[in-house]
């Protein structure tokens, strides 16, 4: 039986003779059409730029059906991540995909309970203490960008020749523009001064582990390097060989060419991983923890040269 839509059911009924022949109840055509009603109804989303008037159908896009109206297609559209701060609107029309990608906002937690802006492409508002703020302003900066708005005047910053305001011209609102500015830079300053002692706590616990730790490595490193064992003969001696001393050149010279006669090459783990049988993600593992005891080394060999 070919299958009609809850419209061709429901006009069927309206035909006595037909009606009289159709298999279903009249009850039952009324709930298909009421759901097709339902199911068919269009779950439209705006365009996140401002100005923009574009809509799609979210529902008949998910379904892959053919929307009401042509312009309400979804096709070329795009979502922004959970990231940004812009809320539950996140879907961009064709036109601006580019332009709100460039300027995609990333929303901060500031110090002195604040909130600020981080742009895609680097501009960043003064800190507002009501965050839903944040959005008007980055939709008055997207517009600005595409030059639907002329630009806003410079905030006077008394760094920035030109846009300091003299005193007498001064408003009730660029005077608490300052004052917030003076307020934040009073609480960075605290912030900043606990980060740089807790940095300094840190420095002072991590580095002479870190050089303990690498004057015992490279000890354990030496001692293996003149013992006359065969370290191929025995997986153990073999995986203790390739994390302490390396079975691969570790030549970071961009001029050098690893090859087995001038180093030791760049498969000399693979080959003695495959002597042994040992797994591919175990010899993985292994050149992982190689990599991070050589570069604990060099980094513990750079303070060393630093605090001389």
């Amino acid at each position: 039986m070919i299958e009609k839509t809850a419209r061709e059911l429901l006009m069927e009924r309206l035909r006595v003779g037909d009606a009289r022949a159709w298999p279903t109840s009249p009850d039952t055509d009324i709930d298909a059409v009421i759901r097709e009603a339902l199911a068919g109804q269009p779950a439209l989303r705006n365009c996140l730029y401002p100005t923009c008037m574009r809509q799609m159908d979210a529902m008949s896009t998910m379904n892959g059906k053919k929307p009401p109206r042509p312009e309400w297609s979804g096709a070329g559209w795009a979502t922004l991540g959970s990231g940004a701060l812009v809320g539950a609107d996140r879907h961009i029309c064709p036109d601006h995909k580019g332009t709100i990608t460039a300027h995609y906002p990333r929303r901060l937690q500031l110090p002195n309970e604040r909130w600020g802006i981080d742009c895609g492409c680097g501009w960043s508002p003064s800190p507002q203490r009501y965050a839903p703020i944040l959005r008007a302003q980055w939709e008055q900066h997207l517009l600005e960008q595409d030059g639907s708005l002329p630009p806003a005047p410079p905030v006077p910053d008394p760094d920035v020749p030109g846009t300091r305001i003299p005193l007498a011209e001064h408003t009730a609102d660029t005077l608490a523009e300052l004052y917030d500015r003076l307020w934040d830079a009073e609480s960075e300053w605290a912030d900043l001064r606990d980060f740089a002692r807790t940095c300094l706590n840190a420095y002072n616990t991590a580095v002479p582990a870190l050089l303990g730790a690498k004057t015992a490595l490279e000890t354990l490193r030496s001692r293996i390097i003149v013992d006359s064992r065969d370290w191929t003969a025995d997986k153990l001696d073999a995986l203790l060989y390739a994390v302490l001393v390396g079975w691969n050149c570790e030549n970071t010279d961009p001029a050098h060419t690893h090859n087995d006669i001038d180093c030791a090459g760049d498969q000399g783990l693979w080959r003695i991983a495959k002597q042994h049988g040992i797994p591919t993600d175990q010899t993985i593992q292994a050149g992982h923890h190689r990599w991070w005891i050589a570069n604990a080394i060099t980094v513990a060999t750079k303070i060393e040269e630093q605090t001389r």
